[in-house]
């Protein structure tokens, strides 16, 4: 058999050689929580009066809010502000403050987002002078999965494009090597709500899609002789190497 001329169908013909490609994915859902930021203002001669006014202004808009049936848990401070203000003078004049302004922010969750205009007008009704950027997001059960059918998408993605580059050098994707997460997440969607909305009756709104992305990077095994023989995996392309040694010896 040491004479035997014969060429191993396995040699070359790119046993152990890999393909490493990235898919990605973005998969759509409608919002299933909204988070308003309703704001109080308030003026005065000292920060103490500021201070007085904003805590009974904001707890007059908390008890508005609950009696439209929201839980204190839904309800949070999102930003509290006293701060000086000042008259011009001249330059180098020391500046002597004229009185404080200030600013009590409730952050709103509500988890019926059909509801939210509603939240609004009830926030407007009880006293706050702004609303905020509105913003849409996800529940967390949705929100993971959202994101594990981008993942899917983004393996069947990776999978895909590594098929197409195999099939470029004659050759198949027998079996994968390494797969990882490389990345993704949740894009929120925004809404602004215009001061004068206020005066032209109730609040509607219409929310678009909320994002979710996800990206993975792949380590693909390819092989030649997988495509011509019809091999599946890389098992039996080994085989084929595996007999041919054999008969070889």
């Amino acid at each position: 058999k040491g004479d035997r001329q014969a060429t191993d169908p396995a040699a070359g013909a790119g046993v152990g050689r890999t393909i490493t490609v990235t898919g990605s994915a973005e998969m759509q859902a409608a919002p299933g929580r909204a988070v308003i930021e309703a704001s109080v203002e308030a003026t005065g001669d000292s920060a103490a009066a500021v201070r007085d006014a904003l805590s009974t202004r904001s707890d007059s808009l908390r008890q508005a809010l609950r009696n439209a049936g929201l839980d204190d848990d839904q309800l949070t401070t999102g930003r509290f502000a006293i701060r000086p203000e000042y008259d011009r003078r001249e330059p180098g004049a020391e500046p002597e403050p004229t009185g404080y302004e200030g600013t009590h922010t409730i952050t709103i969750e509500v988890d019926d987002v059909d509801a939210t205009g509603d939240v609004i007008d009830t926030a407007i009704d009880g006293g706050a002078d702004s609303i905020g950027q509105i913003e849409y997001t996800l529940a967390e059960s949705t929100r993971e999965s959202l994101r594990e059918d981008a993942l899917k998408a983004a393996v069947d993605t990776a999978r895909d494009e590594a098929a197409v580059l195999a099939a470029r050098v004659d050759s198949r994707v027998v079996s994968v090597q390494q797969l990882n997460a490389a990345g993704g997440g949740l894009s929120p969607t925004y809404e602004r709500y215009a001061a004068e909305d206020a005066a032209s009756g109730p609040t509607a709104l219409q929310p678009d899609d909320v994002t979710g992305t996800a990206s993975v990077e792949a380590t693909y095994r390819i092989d030649r002789w997988a495509l011509k023989f019809g091999f599946d995996s890389a098992d039996e392309a080994s085989r084929l190497h595996l007999v041919w040694t054999r008969y070889m010896l």
